[in-house]
């Protein structure tokens, strides 16, 4: 009888992680249709020099326009801040100082579009033409099986000045992250953890108005 645990364990499923060959094809589905998303998500703000992590809980939609992405992001209190961003428009909203700041994207536009679609709408072709990917493994995400794969910015400067990877976590059959992950060259990093994801839900105009008081001042850095 003692040896029954052990036996059971034996004949346990090893978990297996799909083949990248398997998770781009869902996404090349996923991309051919992909018109909006919206999520609840949670987001961990690392860095590196201080070794200290800060947590931020939100909601986040996007949907392509005729003029590119456009995508809302709304994180609530302790640091509650909204980010708008709309083709070569940026726009990052402070209630507690009534401030917006405003950023003019320029010749990062098409770069922003393309970060924003990275496992939301983007095929393996596109991501091919600016990331080398790589299949990591098997990984549990909470209580979510997934199959974790990095891309690596192809681009020079991107690696020097912007992200040096980016790490997707999706789940079994899925085409869509449970989680991303995008590390920047100070070591700095971000990572999402999405629930509730819903795509191509009906999406309002409504739902990607940054309502501005009157009396809010503006910044351009």
């Amino acid at each position: 009888m003692r040896f029954l645990p052990i036996l059971a364990f034996l004949v346990l499923p090893i978990a297996r992680a799909d083949s990248l060959e398997e998770v781009l094809s869902r996404m090349d589905r996923a991309a051919a249709e992909f018109k909006s998303f919206s999520a609840k998500m949670k987001r961990t703000d690392f860095t590196a020099v201080l070794n200290e992590s800060t947590e931020l809980n939100g909601n986040a939609v996007m949907r392509r326009t005729k003029n590119g992405i456009e995508a809302l992001t709304q994180f609530s209190e302790p640091d509650a801040h909204a980010i708008y961003f709309n083709g070569r428009i940026a726009e990052r909203y402070y209630p507690k100082t009534n401030t917006v700041e405003k950023y003019d994207a320029g010749k990062l536009a098409s770069t922003a579009d393309q970060m924003m679609l990275v496992g939301f709408g983007a095929s393996s072709a596109e991501l091919r033409k600016s990331y080398d990917i790589r299949l990591v493994g098997a990984e549990n995400v909470a209580s979510v099986h997934a199959t974790r794969i990095e891309l690596t910015p192809k681009s020079a400067d991107t690696r020097k000045n912007y992200v040096t990877r980016i790490e997707l976590w999706i789940p079994d059959g899925q085409a869509n992250p449970v989680q991303e992950k995008v590390t920047k060259p100070s070591k700095d990093y971000y990572l999402v953890n999405y629930s509730d994801l819903k795509v191509n839900p009906p999406l309002p105009d409504a739902a990607f108005s940054l309502t501005l008081p009157a009396g809010v001042k503006e910044i351009r850095p």
